[in-house]
């Protein structure tokens, strides 16, 4: 048997191949086609939880006409803020599709913030109202920020951000660091609603949230609600918009769905969102609908995002070359 490597990227290496917001909206709308073709396979995620607000995820995804298959390994610990720990941590590995043979293992955490960010994007591109000029975002931790420059790539019109954080620190960190990034003003809020009512394009990128604490009666006419996380909104939400929507279904339903799920009963689904991109579904067809569309993340675009940069990497020279394995296993 010949000698197996397999060439390891780390955070650094990942993001120093240069993958832009823009390449990444442009990966992960060009998987959702993929989505909506029915061409993948994605399962939902099987998961252990060690503490009550953590997880640790395995997503497994294969793309066949991309020739891309893989597995992202991820974490959320929401608690990881004691210990100066990112609460979102992940690898990613790549197989080679004909062989099995792995190719490459990286670091999952850029790739995850990047097209989480993306896949909203793609959303608001087909369900926004064009003329959208206030975008309102709950919780300004690093998901707010990626939105900020993932929003501003098909929201042309957008004047005013509205952000709001329990922790006004974090929300000020955020103007700070952000100010300079965005075409548009950015105010800090005092509460959820207060960003919520009379936005036209409303974001909720809160961790884990036990109970509903955003409110049907704050959503005007119009608006586009993209939750970054699956829990927070009244179940009723749900059935009183026009039209619900979400990246995939059969995960969001293992999810949240079911008999006891956090927005049982689901109400009927106007559609995937891989569908609409398609055109097989319709997305927003009046100024004045109400549309909610969860993205709950879904395994396909990591494998794809790391597709792509495996390639550039490989181009760039970047990466360390790691034994895997020889010809010397006992008993062979």
């Amino acid at each position: 048997m010949k000698k197996i490597d397999l060439l390891y990227l780390s955070q650094k290496e990942v993001i120093d191949v240069g993958l832009s917001m823009k390449d990444a909206i442009s990966i992960v709308e060009d998987v959702f086609r993929e989505h909506g073709f029915k061409q993948f396979e994605n399962p939902p995620k099987p998961g252990i939880h060690p503490l009550s607000d953590a997880f640790i995820h395995a997503m497994p995804g294969y793309l066949p006409r991309k020739n891309a298959g893989g597995l992202k390994w991820v974490s959320g610990f929401a608690s990881n803020y004691k210990y100066d720990l990112p609460t979102i941590m992940g690898l990613i590995i790549l197989n080679d599709v004909n062989t099995g043979q792995p190719l490459a293992v990286m670091d999952g955490g850029y790739i995850t913030n990047m097209r989480t960010a993306a896949a909203s994007a793609v959303a608001a591109k087909y369900l926004a109202n064009k003329d959208a000029k206030v975008l309102g975002i709950v919780g300004a931790g690093i998901q707010a920020r990626y939105h900020l420059l993932s929003l501003k790539e098909v929201l042309g019109e957008i004047e005013v951000v509205r952000i709001f954080d329990v922790n006004s620190e974090v929300s000020q960190r955020l103007l700070d660091m952000m100010s300079a990034q965005v075409p548009f003003e950015i105010q800090i809020c005092q509460s959820n609603q207060e960003v919520i009512e009379g936005a036209d394009v409303v974001v909720t990128a809160t961790g884990w949230l036990q109970e509903p604490i955003f409110k049907e009666k704050w959503l005007e006419s119009g608006t586009l609600v993209l939750p970054v996380h699956t829990r927070g909104w009244e179940p009723a939400t749900l059935s009183k918009v026009d039209k619900f929507i979400v990246d995939d279904f059969q995960q969001f339903d293992s999810f949240v769905g079911g008999a006891d799920g956090f927005y049982s009963p689901l109400p009927s689904l106007h559609a995937e969102l891989g569908e609409i991109v398609i055109g097989e579904k319709t997305g927003r067809e009046t100024h004045e609908e109400r549309i909610i569309d969860f993205n709950v993340g879904i395994a396909i675009h990591d494998v794809s995002m790391a597709s792509g940069v495996f390639k550039r990497a490989k181009e760039k020279g970047l990466g360390t070359l790691l034994p895997f394995m020889e010809d010397n296993l006992p008993f062979a």
